[in-house]
């Protein structure tokens, strides 16, 4: 029956263990027919109980052993030794360990129990582990395969799926192969792409999904296949210690968990045992290739309704987890892959319960030589060199052991002093503030603590503190925990770089002696120079590689024992966390100092261990050629000729080697082997500061493009990583209190820190990244990984240091692209306990992601999970200030973070599950930042987030608040009635004939109220940082500069003085620094600039600098001081090369340009401030100035005309900075400055438009400004004065550069307000100057057979920009109305976000993407009979069903491409007059009605293609214009119709009188 089943699968379990239940197994063996059936059960479990029998009745003197010798004879497999002939009974263990062979045993055993009768448990790997791991036989398995011909169809189907071909893949593979071949396919799915494809593995996924009921027998098939290599994997005895056998374990792991147990079935214990599987592993060593495997196993039950937590067989395998979490020593790696699986199952580890008794009853490790421990109390005796006086005190690398004669002598090996080293084992898990008898055998490394360096001003304020009770470290705890932390960094880290630099200076030594020595026959000389050659270069190398890593690691362990130390006299449960801040910050000064007090000691230790390792590993090397030469000398007496060079014929060397250097017969000569005892004295230089370093950087250029191996990659990087570290302390030393203010945008390109980034990038550049094996990508992510712990060690005080470090992790990115992938992971374990730490990781994160380090995707899905719904409240204040901060700094965009946004908005409505303290605390914060942010620019474009283009090579520094600018307008249409009276130009035609309650200024503006505040206080942040610089001003500073601007000005203003003399002067300002001294030149400019303009204003005011209305202005000094300015940049470093030259002349100007813009924005928000019934600010000084410099740069000058572009990009910039939202007092000069001549012409007339992005962005300025006051349209005289001057520069444009105007007429469409009819109109008049425009009044005109009408105009604005939300859903739609759904939720997502207000922005770009969509598909058909049943023209009837204010701002859109004869311009028109003729309302054909009129009855110009379509409309019979009863609502409108129709149509076409019936 099904309980007789249940009840023999259940015992056949846990039979193992029956000896444990004699009762229940005196019940088992008395049911009779069990006997009978299942006799060797019965016989197995009689044994168990005989075998119970014999443990209870053996003595045992000592409790604890007995219990041991319990627990050892649980399981009778892991009890047997096994043998290769046959099986040892019990009786014969005890004599084991006598009587058998080494040989013969599978797992040798170490030691016996005292006092027992048999020898200790053996681990062994494999029992009860399931069929996959035991069943052999199933190895040797072949499947049948298909014919040639369908093999060769199936492979090639699977190298071609792709996700968007999946299901028709899979239908393919149903017609081709017969189910017969299932075994086949799955074999060569697991092998050839599961296993080596993991980021594949969803798509093959859906590829068996999409196969339906036909593909459950390849599943069964490729889940066999994948147990059978599973299996063949863990037997693997290369498992431990090849990275490719255990990454393609790992991945097998994680398509099994996604076949099984995402899929909701389970893995049979009786297939594979995990949980056993982890023990095995455990007691085996072999955890390092288990864990990962497991872990990705489960990782498939995320996803999963049955085995998600709390499932109990997952959490059971959690619990073996935890407790493998806890065992000491566990290497990191497997650590971080249990921490890893808990993330991805939001498990917490702390949450999970710990049952150590389960690790207790299983085979302790032994951690020596063991890949899954860190090994600390055993090291190898080569790794650590025995201390001694004269190695202590000796700097050399081990190169004075061979003694002062040269060549000559032997060195001498200290074998038995190396291997004396470890007598007994470490006492490191002692307490540091134990005895102080013991404070010297703490160290596996003996006599460490006499050598250890602690600085005594370290002890003297450690006293103070100690005196004042206001921390519990003392100088007894210090002196402690020093040397168990450098020795501890130490043999941490020995082995690796010890290992590492002797095999690679063993192979380069080898290689190069055996190359030079071919034809020596003295063996002494050859083994003394391999030996001094190996042992400068192991040494060398092993220096250079440790230093960081041994920083690294002596500040972690120093840190971890001073805070154990302290925290364990407070509270024994306490952690960091609970230090006080002070506290804290002593023990970071302790870390520091101590650190690089004793870098050099354990350099000169791991030094020394790797120049005694290589020697003695070269004569290993060596032996066979040096017996070579001892044999021949002895048996022959002939010289020696070594061939073996010789032998291949096509080998480069020796033959390809100069004269000088190839081998001669005689062996070396006596100058030739002075390069070999070179080595012996050869200095080596550890600091190389300064230039000499940067040079050392730059000459090394040569070396690394020759470099081949990651490992001399690395190496080179951790040379160059420390140099960078002494060059920033110099820089930040010198810096003093200002330190914090630099950053690495301030650093010149030949200053020491340049140079050794440029390093480290070239570095970087000599390996192909596709090239890198496992190994090798390991390599490099472990040195990744130093660099951005370091990062989290550093403090915001230092910016320049973060910035640094994450430059060279952009670099080792170009090496390893993987390390951006794994930045991620890295970055979500970051330290975020308190508030510093979380300014610090918010700090990193926006560093990382202005690197393109992180996936903005990967980060969003991190915050949000942190967020929690809202209920995280320090969370919800870290994503709150990263995203702000992320988008106002430009290093992303606010639809970049959907998943934050959400939680923010839902924080916001109330709609989350936050706690009252959150919402109260952040809602009104969460809805300033959106409003904020919504109006904020990523791109040089701010209003449709365009994409960046070639922009100005230099900027002036921006003010310390980055202005926000708008991204979408308020369109704000009237709602009329019909066609109303239409409203034109606020200031050239008159205001609407109805009453207007008119909005606020705020209201008007399409910007939000935060970014108008920002706005507006730019320039009282401005004011605030020139105070804050001029503090630190001398105090004589202004007079200095006064007499030098007096000097200049009377040697300009002497007849005979000519440009000659005015150099020489500049020469003179060049020696105070002027033009080459950063601070220097800024002090110079800043206070010439406010000198010459308070000198101007105080000559025609008397001392009254304020009350200078009315009053002419002498500009004789500002004029001098703006030519001295002209000239320094004329002369600025003569002779350097012409692009270092220019590139200088350029930043000059940059700063120049920026001092003076923050000097102009301090002098207005200081007039500001003042009194109300202080005079106004004065612009004409600061315009004159600007004026000066714009006439003079800009004019034609052969020293200036090579870098024509970037002045004027940087004068756009500084332009950009003051613009009227800025400086509203400075309107009317900045438009008379940007549309100077010598400015906007030459910056239109560059080659490839490159100055055009630079002139839309400032015309895009003006129209901001212009906005609110043109929605008002009641303007005060000075905004009729701006407009009238913003019309005709407009005008000069359209003259001009109309190809300008009309590339760009989409953005300035979206900033000007609904009633400038007629500035709009002007804006979308413009066409090319080649185009001569057809008379849109001659009769019969067929413009479809215009030539122009096939081409489409160019578009320079972002179309797709606003469109993002509706992008991916419009492409399915147009491409072949698949999705349905689209249309009917088209009209709520053209609103503006969280409103019902339409966007314009939005619909204009929907509209022209659209239309050039049709476009493209109607290209070779008719358009007025092809465009109506289009999808395109189904959006476009959709806009329709707009309410009359969203359908005003749908026509206008369309309106607006009614331009020049182009293909845009036909497309629109007919899509117009479709429109109206296919209308079922009248209200509608009404409002396309007054779209066009209202554009017709203002002031020419008018647009070509709006007099096309009007004509068409009133005239084409077939729309029966004049009937409709709109045509006659009014007198007036009867007579604005009739005043049209005579306009736009030729004599005798129109209509002749009033109330007659249509024209025929």
């Amino acid at each position: 029956g099904k309980m007789f089943r249940f009840g023999m699968f259940a015992l056949e379990q846990f039979k193992g263990r029956l000896h444990e239940w004699p009762q229940y197994c005196s019940h088992i063996v008395q049911i009779p027919h069990l006997k009978e059936g299942y006799a060797d059960l019965v016989a197995e479990i009689e044994e168990a109980m005989a075998e119970s029998q014999n443990r209870s009745s053996t003595p045992s003197s000592n409790p604890q052993t007995a219990n041991s010798e319990t627990e050892s004879m649980r399981s009778r497999d892991d009890s047997v030794v096994k043998v290769q002939h046959g099986d040892t009974n019990l009786e014969g263990h005890k004599n084991l360990h006598t009587d058998t062979k080494p040989g013969q045993v599978g797992v040798p055993l170490t030691s016996l129990q005292l006092g027992a009768a048999e020898p200790k448990k053996v681990a062994v790997f494999g029992p009860k582990l399931g069929r996959a791991v035991n069943r052999i036989d199933a190895s040797d398995e072949e499947h049948e395969a298909p014919p040639d011909s369908v093999l060769d169809r199936v492979q090639f189907l699977i190298n071609n799926v792709s996700p968007s071909n999946v299901e028709q893949k899979a239908q393919d593979l149903r017609e081709m192969l017969a189910a017969t071949y299932f075994g086949w396919l799955g074999h060569y799915l697991v092998v050839k792409r599961i296993s080596t494809q993991p980021n594949f593995h969803s798509l093959y996924l859906a590829f068996l999904d999409h196969l339906g009921d036909y593909g459950k027998g390849l599943v069964e098939a490729i889940l066999a296949s994948v147990y059978l290599n599973v299996g063949k994997l863990l037997r693997s005895p290369k498992i431990t210690t090849s990275t490719s056998e255990r990454s393609l374990l790992k991945n097998l792991g994680s398509w099994l968990g996604q076949i099984t147990l995402a899929r909701n079935r389970p893995i049979l214990q009786l297939m594979l045992d995990c949980k056993e599987l982890l023990f095995q592993g455990y007691e085996t060593g072999m955890l390092i290739a288990v864990t990962p495997f497991v872990a990705k196993i489960l990782e498939g039950a995320k996803n999963s309704v049955v085995f998600r937590p709390p499932n109990p067989w997952l959490m059971g395998l959690l619990s073996v987890f935890r407790a493998l979490y806890g065992v000491e020593d566990l290497k990191m790696n497997i650590k971080f892959e249990v921490e890893v699986l808990c993330k991805n199952l939001g498990v917490k580890l702390e949450d999970i319960p710990v049952h150590t008794e389960d690790l207790a009853v299983r085979i302790s490790p032994i951690k020596e030589r063991n890949p899954d421990f860190n090994i600390k109390s055993s090291m190898p005796s080569s790794a650590i060199p025995r201390i001694s006086e004269g190695s202590m005190v000796n700097n050399s690398t081990g190169k004075n052991s061979h003694g002062p004669g040269g060549m000559g002598g032997t060195p001498e090996s200290n074998d038995e002093g190396i291997r004396s080293q470890f007598g007994g084992p470490s006492s490191l898990s002692q307490n540091i503030a134990s005895g102080g008898a013991q404070d010297k055998q703490q160290t596996v490394i003996p006599n460490l603590a006499t050598y250890v360096t602690i600085n005594p001003s370290l002890l003297q304020l450690l006293q103070q503190q100690s005196q004042g009770h206001t921390t519990s470290i003392s100088q007894t705890t210090v002196k402690r925990a020093v040397p168990i932390a450098v020795d501890r960094a130490i043999r941490e880290i020995i082995q690796p770089v010890v290992e590492r630099s002797v095999t690679i200076a063993c192979m380069t030594t080898k290689e190069i002696i055996t190359k030079d020595f071919a034809m020596e026959g003295d063996e002494n000389k050859m083994r003394k120079a391999g030996q001094l050659m190996v042992a400068n270069l192991a040494g060398s190398m092993a220096h250079v590689t440790c230093r960081e890593p041994l920083r690294s690691s002596v500040s972690t362990h120093l840190r971890n024992l001073l805070v154990k130390s302290t925290t364990q006299g407070n509270n024994a449960n306490a952690n960091a966390s609970s230090l006080s801040e002070q506290e804290q910050n002593i023990i970071d000064q302790c870390v520091a100092m101590c650190a690089n007090d004793n870098m050099e000691l354990g350099c000169r230790l791991i030094e020394k261990a790797a120049t005694e390792k290589a020697v003695r590993d070269i004569d290993d090397a060596l032996a066979s050629a040096l017996n070579a030469r001892r044999k021949h000398r002895e048996q022959t007496g002939q010289p020696f000729y070594d061939m073996s060079i010789f032998g291949n014929g096509n080998q480069r060397y020796p033959a390809a080697l100069p004269e000088p250097l190839r081998p001669k017969p005689g062996g070396l000569r006596s100058e030739q082997l002075l390069v070999y005892e070179a080595f012996q004295r050869m200095p080596r230089q550890l600091n190389a500061q300064g230039s000499q370093g940067a040079n050392q950087a730059g000459g090394g250029n040569r070396g690394n493009e020759g470099m081949s191996g990651v490992g001399m990659i690395i190496d080179a990087l951790t040379s160059v990583v420390a140099k960078l570290e002494n060059a920033i302390t110099t820089l930040l030393t010198s810096a003093g209190q200002r330190a914090h203010e630099i950053t690495l945008s301030m650093i010149p390109t030949d200053h020491d820190v340049r140079q050794f980034l440029d390093v480290s990038k070239r570095v970087c550049g000599t390996s192909d990244p596709k090239g890198l094996s496992n190994t090798e990508n390991d390599i490099v992510l472990g040195f990744a990984q130093g660099i951005f712990k370091r990062l989290y060690e550093l403090r915001l005080s230092e910016p320049l240091r973060l910035e640094v470090l994450v430059a060279l992790l952009e670099n080792v990115n170009t090496l390893c692209p993987q390390l951006s992938q794994d930045l991620g992971t890295w970055a979500s374990y970051a330290p975020t306990e308190t508030d510093s730490q979380r300014k610090l990781h918010r700090t990193i994160l926006l560093l990382l992601l202005r690197s393109h380090l992180l996936r903005v995707a990967e980060l969003d899905a991190y915050l949000a999970r942190n967020i929690d719904g809202g209920r995280s409240l320090i969370w919800v204040e870290f994503a709150l200030l990263f995203v702000r901060t992320a988008v106002l700094e430009k290093i992303g965009q606010l639809g970049d973070f959907p998943q934050i946004i959400e939680n923010m908005t839902r924080i916001a409505d109330g709609r989350s599950q936050a706690t009252v303290q959150v919402v109260q605390a952040y809602r009104k914060p969460i809805i300033r930042m959106m409003e904020e942010l919504q109006a904020t620019p990523v791109s040089f474009d701010a209003r449709e987030h365009q994409q960046p283009q070639q922009q100005h090579q230099q900027q002036p520094p921006p003010p310390p608040q980055q202005h926000q600018q708008p991204q979408q307008p308020k369109q704000q249409p009237k709602q009329q009635q019909a066609i109303g009276p239409a409203t034109t130009d606020g200031t050239a035609n008159g205001a609407s004939t109805r009453s207007v309650v008119h909005p606020t200024h705020a209201e008007s503006s399409s910007i939000s109220q935060a970014s108008l505040t920002n706005f507006a206080e730019a320039a009282k942040k401005a004011a605030e940082a020139n105070d804050l610089t001029s503090k630190s001003d001398p105090v004589n500073a202004k007079q200095q500069v006064a007499f030098l601007l007096e000097g200049w000005i009377r040697l300009q203003n002497e007849p005979s003085t000519n440009e000659k003399a005015l150099a020489q002067y500049l020469q003179l300002l060049q020696q105070h620094g002027v033009g080459k001294v950063e601070d220097l030149s800024e002090r110079f400019f800043r206070l010439s600039t406010i000198i010459v303009v308070e000198a101007v204003l105080k000559q025609a005011s008397g001392n009254d600098v304020g009350n200078t209305r009315g009053k002419t202005l002498d500009y004789a000094v500002i004029d001098a001081y703006a030519k001295l300015v002209v000239l320094l940049l004329r002369y600025l470093n003569e002779g350097s090369p012409a692009d270092q030259l220019a590139s200088q002349r350029v930043s000059l100007l940059n700063k120049v340009l920026g001092i003076t813009v923050r000097a102009m924005m301090a002098d207005y928000a200081k007039a500001k401030n003042t009194s109300s019934n202080a005079p106004h600010w004065d612009q004409r000084p600061w315009f004159r100035l600007f004026l000066n410099l714009v006439h003079e740069l800009n004019a034609p000058n052969p020293t200036l005309d090579l870098i024509s572009l970037g002045i004027l990009s940087v004068f756009g910039s500084a332009f950009h900075i003051i613009q009227p939202l800025v400086v509203p007092g400075f309107a009317f000069a900045w438009l008379e400055l940007v549309s100077h001549r010598m400015f906007l012409s030459n910056l239109l007339l560059q080659k490839g438009q490159k100055g055009w992005a630079i002139a839309h962005q400032l015309v895009i300025d003006l129209l901001l400004f212009l906005e609110p006051h043109l929605k008002r349209t009641e303007l005060t005289d000075a905004m009729k004065q701006l407009y009238k001057g913003t019309l005709r520069v407009l005008l000069v444009l359209l003259h001009d550069f109309p190809e300008f105007l009309s590339g760009y007429h989409l953005s300035f469409c979206n900033v000007i307000p609904d009633n400038c009819i007629q500035l709009r109109n002007l804006i979308l008049s413009a066409f090319p100057k080649e185009m001569a425009l057809p008379d849109p009044f001659t009769p019969n005109l067929k413009i479809d057979l215009l030539p122009e009408i096939g081409q489409s105009p160019p578009i320079l604005s972002n179309v797709t920009g606003p469109l993002q939300s509706l992008f991916s859903g419009l492409e399915v739609f147009l491409k072949g109305r698949k999705n349905g759904d689209f249309i009917a939720s088209l009209l709520p997502k053209l609103c503006k976000d969280g409103t019902s207000e339409v966007d314009g922005a939005r619909v204009n770009s929907l509209v022209i993407y659209v239309g050039m969509q049709a476009i493209a598909r109607l290209q070779n058909a008719p358009m007025a009979h092809a465009l109506a049943h289009t999808p395109e023209m189904e959006v476009l009837q959709k806009l329709m069903d707009f309410d009359e204010k969203g359908r005003y701002v749908s026509l206008n859109a369309i309106a607006n491409q009614l331009r020049y004869p182009s293909s845009h311009t036909h497309y629109f028109s007919c899509v117009m007059l479709y429109l109206f003729g296919e209308a079922k309302e009248d209200a509608v054909k009404e409002q396309i009605t007054r779209v066009l009129l209202e554009r017709l009855i203002v002031h020419r110009p008018h647009p070509w293609g709006l007099l096309i379509t009007f004509i068409e409309l009133i005239k084409n019979q077939r729309y029966k214009f004049w009937s409709y009863s709109f045509t006659r609502c009014a007198t007036e409108i009867e007579k604005v119709f009739e005043s049209v129709a005579r306009s736009c149509m030729p004599p005798g076409s129109q209509r002749p009188v009033v109330g007659d019936e249509p024209p025929h």
